[in-house]
């Protein structure tokens, strides 16, 4: 708008604009569902239309100790046995016979290590979570007071799959790759898929399948194809609701624009939901580009994250 400078009568232009960042208020101040908005009920029934052949995809690593993508400071999975046909007596009073019984675990595991969703309140910046919620509503004790986990309920919607393997080469993604948006869709154009509102868009680097090739290489943790900062446009641009990589952080390693740049635009800013080390290859060899996707993290209340095995439904 213009406006009249009062010292000397000349004409000063001076833009007003209403700042936001990324997706904070589009679907309310209150809002910590994020992007999950964009999967209407509408896009649901949509994208029940890619399922062609019935044919079932669990995109999810074993949880188990050994030969896995774990990072040291949140432990190893531990599956401990609470009974088994030694505490054979402990059913009597049920009014077990003899040679009767069950046998059920203990699971210890961190919310991040396995094949994993990432929550709203994962990642902090600048003391803020996605809409701009305080970081200090994640509390010790009670976890997220805001955007845990437990917000998300279940995920059903289009994925769309981007095998950067067989559209680069392997060679080319052997290497700690910044995938750009350009890169993306043109594999997109290249498969003839289109990338819709709601999306849900899967890459596929072949990280994880080098990594589970040779585990006991710990340089690779640290060196990983993935997307990079020039990724975000496209994803921000197709209103993609999540997006999974077959890696451990869905962005690059070494990270490019500094540690987390990638989450801090999806999940912080964008609302947009992670997925981590995703089992795609088979999805892959069968060239299914477009799928029905269901995940469906545990509703731990207040949590950061959850283990999840995604089913895609060709």
């Amino acid at each position: 708008m213009a406006l009249e400078c009062p010292s000397n009568g000349e004409e000063m232009t001076v833009t007003v604009t209403e700042q936001r960042t990324g997706n904070w208020g589009r679907w309310g101040d209150d809002d910590e569902r994020g992007a999950l908005n964009l999967i209407t009920p509408d896009a649901v029934l949509a994208a029940t239309r890619a399922c062609k052949t019935g044919k079932s995809y669990s995109l999810a690593l074993p949880i188990q100790q050994q030969g896995m993508p774990l990072i040291p400071y949140r432990g190893t999975p531990q599956r401990l046995t609470l009974v088994n046909y030694a505490d054979g007596d402990m059913f009597t009073g049920f009014g077990a016979p003899e040679g009767l019984g069950a046998n059920e675990d203990i699971l210890i595991l961190a919310s991040h290590n396995e094949t994993h969703m990432d929550a709203l309140c994962h990642v902090f910046s600048e003391g803020k979570l996605y809409n701009g919620f305080p970081a200090a509503t994640m509390k010790t004790n009670t976890g997220a007071q805001r955007c845990g986990i437990d917000k998300v309920g279940c995920i059903t919607g289009r994925a769309v799959l981007l095998d950067m393997v067989e559209f680069l080469g392997a060679e080319e993604m052997a290497t700690p790759h910044n995938l750009t948006s350009a890169e993306l869709q043109a594999c997109a154009d290249a498969e003839g898929v289109a990338i819709r509102s709601g999306d849900i868009l899967l890459i596929r680097t072949g990280w994880l399948s080098r990594f589970l090739a040779d585990p006991t290489n710990e340089e690779r943790m640290m060196s990983q194809p993935g997307i990079g900062l020039d990724a975000v446009s496209l994803i921000r641009d197709h209103d993609v609701a999540a997006v999974g990589v077959d890696n451990s952080a869905v962005e690059v390693i070494p990270f490019d624009g500094g540690f987390l740049a990638v989450h801090i635009e999806l999940l912080v800013k964008l609302g947009v939901y992670l997925l981590e080390h995703l089992v795609l290859d088979e999805l892959a060899r069968d060239r299914v580009y477009e799928s029905l996707l269901v995940v469906a993290p545990l509703p731990v209340t207040g949590a950061a994250g959850s283990p999840i095995n995604p089913i895609a439904i060709a």
